[in-house]
């Protein structure tokens, strides 16, 4: 079995891995602040966001650690190097990262699906026959991330094959490695789909000018991101394997660390513009308007305000 070149050099990957480290561990900690300065405890949306960025947190620094690595022995295999007397501690070093690293990204990824979809739970509750989807949406992101799982120990033909330097190298392994990249793919972004369809229905419902009603709109379909990363993503890895060769694993770690930073990072967002809406709202609105009434969900209140024969709902108090 052929392996792929490299991509990215290796100062490309530190850099990617030490930036989306930063930046996703910004807005992760900024949504955190945020969380506890207006409600003054986490919801189970926060702990799932939590969980997502710890997962890409672990994953990062296992890339980063093990960088050296894989050009090292890239370039024994390029003939550009000789062996040295660690090699295959070293090659058995890396394939355990990449396994371990294959499932904290889709721990990252399905945690964030996880977080929004309990973030939309207490709104859906207003709309009993919707929750039916809520569930079936939550069955699906499980037992799909089940599949992501198993289809990883099953990308080499035995787990002994899988940590013995260079058994997992048949055609077949190459054909199931492939098969386990496009399969977490498609029900990546189904997943995210069916998430971000989920609260149309109450938005679609809400009597808002239509520049409001697009703003909603746009914070419940954030997921877009995520998907248009995800295809970037297996488009970029898929076009540099055949069927007899393995995805180049600086790329692997390249495009890895991207797509589950940007997702965390994603994740992370709905708490920044209900913050803005809601300064946005309290300046509109004097406070000689009625009391309104409040329906909470994880991270949302939506607050309606009735305005004579006309009925508004906008972020009120978080």
């Amino acid at each position: 079995m052929l392996m792929e070149k490299n991509y990215v050099s290796a100062g490309q990957l530190r850099a990617t891995g030490y930036s989306m480290i930063a930046l996703a561990s910004i807005v992760v900690l900024a949504r955190l602040a945020l969380v506890l300065w207006k409600s003054r405890r986490l919801q189970v949306a926060d702990g799932w966001l939590l969980l997502a960025w710890m997962c890409f947190l672990a994953m990062t620094v296992g890339y980063l650690v093990v960088t050296p690595v894989v050009y090292r022995v890239d370039a024994y295999e390029q003939g550009e190097i000789g062996a040295w007397p660690d090699m295959l501690d070293d090659a058995l070093f890396m394939i355990q990262i990449f396994f371990a690293n294959t499932m904290l990204l889709w721990a990252s990824l399905w945690s964030v699906k996880l977080s929004l979809l309990f973030l939309y739970r207490t709104l859906l509750q207003a709309l009993p026959d919707q929750m039916k989807w809520w569930w079936m949406a939550l069955g699906f992101i499980i037992i799909t991330f089940i599949g992501a799982i198993v289809s990883n120990f099953t990308s080499c033909q035995s787990m002994h094959a899988w940590f013995t330097v260079g058994e997992c190298d048949t055609h077949r392994d190459a054909v199931a490695e492939i098969a386990s990249l496009y399969y977490s793919f498609a029900v990546d972004v189904l997943s995210d789909i069916m998430i971000m369809v989920l609260p149309l229905r109450l938005v679609l419902s809400l009597r808002l000018p239509p520049a409001q009603k697009l703003g909603v709109v746009t914070l419940f379909t954030l997921g877009i991101i995520c998907v248009i990363t995800a295809i970037v993503r297996v488009v970029q890895i898929g076009s540099r394997a055949d069927n007899d060769s393995t995805p180049s694993s600086s790329w692997l770690a390249f495009w890895g660390i991207l797509e589950s930073g940007i997702a965390v990072m994603v994740g992370s967002l709905p708490a920044f513009a209900i913050v803005y809406r809601q300064t946005k709202s309290f300046k509109r609105y004097p406070s000689s308007y009625p009391a309104p009434r409040y329906f909470r969900q994880e991270d949302v209140v939506l607050e309606e305000i009735s305005t004579g024969n006309r009925t508004m709902l906008v972020e009120g108090e978080w």
